[in-house]
């Protein structure tokens, strides 16, 4: 079977619908490496981590396509990964495969299992029934105008599965046989016969297809389908030429579960090695003597558990049985040593270590990113800046007096809301001065706070900028525009007074290999050199490249801000939005989404810069507020950006802690 991946910048699939459908994929199944990809026919498979979105909804108007969308999702995920048999469906199309009507019977085993799992999605998750429903509307309208013209083609197979949907889907069947009828005997001039026998045919198989509707298992849906197929083989000259459902070798669990049962908890992981601690009898009638009590004062019994903490490799020990922590125990260190071995490889040696106090940030889980089921590992690698020349150095004094009173509006915009912050009341204060228009809460309220206070005066802000830049081959015809935009923030910066660093990045395509690719950070200006009067020349050294891997440049980046003993730390991503890169393309935005929450969620505000250079097309505003949500500008020339940008630092410096 072919499978087409996803390609979020050619296709008409929305970046968000995307994350949104692998956010409910792997939540459902319970499987963080879920993989999710467009295909000719939704199928669930275990073995390979993989579950695909049937490609008929990409035709439809955005409002179905999402409906569709979701209610394959909900099929495979919640349906297909824990209740369908993965032994019983190979076994049923092993069986079927020497059947003259193979493609049919595939098709019917297909529908019934799909209808006896939407059931349960709509049992034990009735939020998706409204999905569902709508999902119906789609198909009854689109199969009611296939019948037609397979009864027209004398497709009796076909026109029997369709006939067998809007049965199961209380259409009247009837009522359309009877106007089909007619129409054909009016156009081709004979009698309805065809009708007929497509009728007769259904009424045969109806008894089964009853059966079906309440079949506990798939492996009752296999015994119905190959009953229906005894029936139709005799009947029925040829096979079905469309195959609008379809069933695949290896869909399903190894372990279904019956309809009314739910699934449990979530699996525990086996540990790689599988091995055993092994105690002396003195340590093991030690551990049956100590016992471990849990007490919470919502109870009154103290008997429990401690808390268990799942790591994936390791020795099966008595210590979560019971027993009191041994000596030199250290289980927060060994958790973070394990969290840590997987990304630590992603980088070469010639990286910085990283601070012990900071927080941990993943090297990406997304193929392509870094450790990902592609198997392509991506590593930094640093090129140093070199002196500007005296030409360059000229032509940064032009951009500097190009930009000159945007600069001064900017910069008095942050000093403004920083005096703002300075002189800005506190209110409802235990003490202080006492607020004006106050009495009256202190009748009204049981327990009144009338007092305020001024805010202590803060010397400098205490914040730290990253500016990232994307060098990709994509940015050839934005990079001037994106160079003054750098220019502009560079100078703002540096008249406040505030560290930062300016990096282009992009990856190296033509030393990719199999193995590993290698991305390069080319640091222009670091933190230590950021207030220097002349330091601004060396962006003139950032010039498109290659490729771009967006979501592991960002965690690059956000790994040295954390290293800043700054408290507010601020990530400027100047790109086009685009991610491509070896195995990347069709995760990329996804990646660079999942990597931006990651920052966010570590207390790192990130902001996007597009600058178009020209007319900004409505397909990249939607990519670039995907990834990166409401603080995301895109502006088509840099004199722009300040009406843009002044918002979104008031709105981050007034609600710093800083």
């Amino acid at each position: 079977m072919f499978v087409g991946k996803l390609n979020l910048l050619d296709n008409r699939l929305e970046a968000f619908v995307l994350m949104q459908l692998v956010d409910l994929a792997r939540t459902f199944t319970r499987n963080g490496d879920l993989e999710l990809q467009l295909a000719f026919h939704s199928h669930y498979e275990e073995s390979k981590a993989l579950l695909t979105v049937s490609q008929f909804w990409r035709d439809w108007k955005p409002a179905q396509r999402e409906a569709g969308m979701k209610s394959d999702v909900y099929l495979r995920a919640l349906g297909s990964a824990w209740y369908s048999g993965r032994r019983e469906t190979e076994a049923f199309l092993e069986s079927v495969t020497e059947s003259p009507l193979s493609r049919l019977g595939n098709e019917l085993f297909a529908l019934c299992e799909d209808l006896r799992l939407e059931q349960i999605c709509r049992r034990i998750r009735p939020g998706t029934s409204a999905v569902f429903e709508d999902r119906a509307d789609v198909y009854k309208g689109y199969f009611t105008h296939k019948f037609k013209t397979h009864l027209a083609r004398h497709e009796f197979a076909d026109a029997l599965f369709v006939s067998v949907y809007l049965w199961f889907k209380g259409a009247d069947v009837h009522a359309l046989y009877s106007e089909t009828g007619s129409r054909i005997g009016e156009t081709f001039a004979e009698s309805a016969a065809p009708t007929k026998h497509v009728e007769e045919l259904l009424r045969l198989v109806q008894p089964l297809l009853e059966e079906a509707e309440t079949a506990e298992t798939t492996a009752e849906n296999a015994r119905l389908c190959l009953q229906m197929l005894e029936l139709l083989e005799y009947r029925l000259e040829r096979d079905a030429a469309v195959a609008y459902f379809s069933a695949q070798p290896g869909s399903g669990t190894d372990a279904p579960l019956r309809r009314g049962e739910r699934p449990a908890g979530k699996k525990a992981k086996r540990l790689a090695n599988d091995d055993a601690e092994r105690l002396s009898p003195r340590q093991d009638k030690d551990r049956r003597s100590e016992r471990q009590s849990m007490w919470h004062r919502e109870t009154r019994s103290t008997a429990g558990e401690a808390l268990r903490q799942s790591v994936e490799r390791g020795t099966r020990t008595a210590r979560f049985s019971g027993a009191a922590a041994r000596p030199g125990d250290d289980t927060a260190e060994e958790a973070t040593a394990a969290a840590r071995g997987r990304s630590a490889a992603s980088e070469r040696k010639s990286e910085p270590p990283p601070d012990s106090s900071a927080p941990f940030i993943p090297s990406g889980a997304s193929a392509g990113s870094g450790e990902g089921s592609s198997g392509l590992r991506a590593v930094a690698e640093f090129q140093a800046p070199r002196r500007p020349t005296p030409a360059e150095e000229d032509a940064y004094r032009e951009a500097i007096r190009a930009v000159e009173p945007l600069t001064r509006q900017l910069t008095r915009t942050v000093r403004l809301t920083l005096e703002r912050k300075r002189v800005a009341p506190r209110s409802d204060l235990l003490y202080g001065r006492l607020g004006r228009r106050q009495l009256l809460r202190y009748v009204t309220d049981e327990a009144p706070r009338l007092f305020t206070k001024k805010q202590n005066p803060a010397p400098k802000l205490d914040a730290a900028f990253s500016l990232l830049v994307d060098c990709s081959a994509s940015m050839y015809d934005k990079m001037e525009e994106t160079k003054l935009g750098i220019s502009l923030v560079h100078e703002t910066l540096r008249t406040l007074r505030i560290p930062h660093e300016v990096t282009g990045f992009w990856e190296d395509a033509d030393r990719v290999t199999a193995e590993e690719a290698p991305n390069v950070f080319h640091t222009v200006i670091d933190f230590g050199s950021s207030s220097a009067p002349r330091s601004g020349a060396a962006l003139l050294q950032l010039e498109p490249q290659q490729d771009n891997r967006d979501g592991f440049a960002i965690r690059h980046a956000a790994r040295r801000l954390l290293r800043r003993p700054e408290k507010q730390r601020v990530l400027l991503v100047f790109s086009d939005g685009e991610p491509s890169a070896a195995e990347y393309q069709e995760d990329g935005i996804l990646d660079t989404y999942e990597a931006v929450l990651e920052c966010r969620r570590l207390g790192i505000d990130v902001i996007s810069v597009f600058l178009a250079s020209g007319e900004v097309h409505e397909t990249q505003r939607t990519t670039m507020r995907n990834i990166y949500g409401r603080h995301g500008i895109v502006v088509p020339h840099a004199a722009e950006l300040p009406e843009h940008l002044a918002p979104l630092l008031r709105k981050l410096l007034l609600h710093s802690g800083g």
